[in-house]
């Protein structure tokens, strides 16, 4: 009997060990609506703004779109898959960043009496508790941004934001 054990068992974990990698390899594309390469540019203060958050809240049911903008201030969309783009439509354009100082030391602040304090709501994108923004902070939120872009599904979806 424990000679059918030795044999069986690693057969069977061999197996459910394949299993289940197939099952965590990014599922299925079903009900994805498809998404478009959307990149561009973000200056601040006449130069260009590295390390902050560009979203793309939706204002028609797409699915959110978000990137980091790198040293030049450029970025990519990813909403499925690493820069993979933006579903087609109108968005509003949301754009934070935050003093890395500022939001490491958040962490010893006590939000023990507010449990909400560090949840943000709605479509706002890089609100931390404790964080000290760098940006103007209507670009912080969808609600007050005056930043806005339509993605089309043909075309160059190329954006430039000078804040």
């Amino acid at each position: 009997m424990q000679r059918l054990v030795s044999r069986v068992l690693p057969a069977f974990l061999s197996l459910l060990a394949m299993m289940c990698i197939s099952g965590c390899s990014g599922g299925s594309t079903e009900g994805r609506v498809d998404v478009y390469p959307v990149r561009g540019k973000v200056t601040f203060a006449g130069g260009p703004l590295a390390d902050a958050v560009v979203s793309f809240a939706p204002k028609e049911g797409q699915p959110v779109a978000f990137g980091r903008t790198n040293a030049g201030g450029e970025f990519q969309l990813t909403t499925y898959g690493s820069n993979d783009g933006a579903a087609p439509g109108n968005f509003a354009v949301v754009i934070s960043k935050f003093d890395s100082e500022a939001a490491d030391n958040a962490g010893e602040e006590d939000h023990s009496a507010d449990p909400n304090a560090a949840v943000s709501g709605g479509h706002d994108a890089g609100t931390a508790t404790g964080a000290s923004g760098l940006l103007p902070p209507e670009y912080a939120s969808s609600d007050s941004t005056p930043l806005s872009a339509k993605v089309e599904a043909s075309g160059e979806n190329n954006f430039t934001f000078d804040l």
